[in-house]
């Protein structure tokens, strides 16, 4: 694909002074201005836009056009579309569908941004009329709600044609030299977005907090735990909403990552100022228990059905209905949990809390990376004490027990990635978050076979037909194999995990100084 030339202009260039200098050495066709409404997408967390492409859905003359590109390339592809395009399933089926579907990984298409532009295009032709060269220029007006909002801004794109790069190029320089343009790299999704409060990038999930390895850990817990609490409220609307299942999945993070700093650092800060606040997160990890379960179900009957053989289609249906019906039901008591005054209050209250310096924890006035240290090897050592006890055949409580030994410290390691090492950290966090996704694994399909026996009688009176019921008999061997897969697994993962070379290198690591 060839890349764009873009330039702002920054002084009082017209269209026809554009014009005049690209016809100084080439003829020049002027088409006639168009106006359209352009609407960027892109998913809650940017993947589109991390990815290094662009969404755009484009209103002209009562159409809608989906262009999907690379950004600061060509004009990419494009096909009619609705307008209310939410997710990649909403796109025609084709290769375009598959890649906006492979970028976006499950998550909601929302409307990130929207201006009104109006456009001129110039064609720089040949001696036989051949279009070599096409030059945009494009006045954008950002909007917010179908309101202008923000200054207008004009912008000049060259858009090289296959075979004329060459003479693109040319183009690019003879308007480089013109006075009021200046060479940009800004795109219209930045000015778009921030109509709406937002810049590209701006939400991501993981924890990335700058640390300084002499500050207090007082102040640097405190940033960690900012971090965290504006994480958990960028994602209560679309909890609500309901618009993807990860919204539900990184608020769930931040109150687990919140609980596990309250509980392995609790000596930071004074135990009467936030010793209160642990149960009102365990109150909010408890009210979002039952929905994430059943969207974990509903994923894994959906998996488990497209890989049916044709002439079983559909069996699971019944059962999947059910399991949407109580899914439905959890959502809203979900959301009665979330627009409640306890969890307003806690939010209000905790943000007040954490925004003010403490002075009293035990702890808080020491050097953070000598705490960190010290947290993330203690809990290192209480995960392989209790690795080690685990034998064969260990029941689910054992098992548990050890999934939430292992967040914890992954959790730790994250929080303090700040101060370490960055690549080897993320080698000693990627070996253990397979420990923990394996004791996820296992969790699940514990958690999935009870529900299936506990669902059996409720859809045998729905109607269901035998089939059904036999392939939910079906469904429950296979968890319970997959069961005894995952402990094996487990057992084979922990020892390696509690094997010399891993408290070594961890030792290593937080025996290294550093933070920026």
């Amino acid at each position: 694909m060839l890349k764009l030339f873009r330039f702002r202009v920054i002084g009082r260039v017209s269209a026809a002074r554009i014009a005049a200098v690209l016809a100084s050495s080439s003829p020049v066709e002027t088409a006639a201005p168009t106006t359209v409404l352009r609407r960027h997408v892109d998913t809650f967390d940017w993947a589109l836009w991390r990815a290094g492409s662009r969404l755009t859905l484009e209103v002209a003359a009562g159409r809608t056009t989906a262009r999907w590109e690379r950004a600061g390339e060509g004009r990419g592809r494009r096909l009619p579309v609705e307008l209310n395009v939410v997710a990649a399933g909403d796109l025609p089926g084709g290769p375009l569908r598959d890649e906006v579907a492979a970028a976006a990984a499950g998550r909601a298409l929302l409307p990130v941004g929207e201006v009104r532009a109006r456009r001129r295009e110039l064609r720089v032709v040949d001696a036989d009329g051949k279009t070599r060269v096409r030059v945009w220029i494009d006045t954008i007006q950002p909007l917010r709600g179908g309101r202008p909002a923000g200054s207008r801004a004009r912008f000049v794109t060259v858009e090289p044609l296959t075979g004329y790069a060459r003479a693109a190029a040319a183009v690019a320089a003879r308007l480089h030299a013109e006075p009021g343009l200046a060479a940009t790299e800004e795109e219209e999704l930045a000015l778009a977005a921030a109509a709406t409060g937002r810049r590209p990038g701006d939400y991501t999930s993981k924890l990335a907090v700058p640390l300084r390895a002499a500050e207090p850990a007082e102040r640097a817990v405190r940033r960690i735990l900012q971090h965290l609490a504006a994480t958990l409220a960028a994602n209560v609307d679309g909890t609500l909403r309901d618009l993807d299942a990860e919204f539900l999945h990184d608020l769930r993070v931040a109150t687990r990552r919140t609980r596990t700093c309250l509980g392995q650092l609790k000596d930071v800060f004074p135990a009467a100022v936030i010793g209160r606040f642990g149960d009102e997160f365990r109150w909010l990890a408890d009210a979002t228990n039952q929905c994430r379960d059943l969207d974990v179900f509903v994923a894994e009957l959906l998996r488990r059905g497209d890989a049916l053989p044709s002439v079983d289609a559909g069996v699971l249906d019944p059962l999947l209905e059910q399991v949407r019906v109580e899914r439905a039901e959890a959502q809203r008591e979900l959301a009665a949990a979330l627009t409640s005054e306890r969890f307003g209050a806690l939010l209000r209250r905790w943000r007040r809390v954490i925004g003010r310096r403490f002075v009293g924890g035990e702890r808080g006035a020491e050097p953070v990376a000598d705490l960190a240290a010290e947290r993330t090897l203690r809990a290192y050592r209480r995960l392989s004490s209790h690795a080690r006890r685990l034998a064969p055949g260990a029941p689910a409580a054992e098992l548990h027990r050890l999934r939430i030994d292992a967040k914890k410290l992954r959790y730790l390691l994250e929080f303090f990635a700040g101060l370490w090492d960055p690549e080897a950290t993320k080698a000693l966090v990627a070996e253990l978050k397979l420990v923990q996704d394996t004791l996820g694994d296992y969790h699940d399909a514990f958690l999935q076979v009870g529900r299936l026996k506990t669902l059996a009688p409720v859809v045998l009176a729905s109607g269901a037909g035998a089939a059904t019921l036999l392939a939910m008999g079906r469904l429950v061997a296979d968890l319970e194999r997959s069961r005894a897969v995952q402990a094996e697994r487990v057992l084979a993962r922990l020892s390696a995990f509690a094997a010399p070379p891993f408290p070594h290198r961890l030792a290593a690591l937080v025996a290294r100084r550093g933070g920026a």
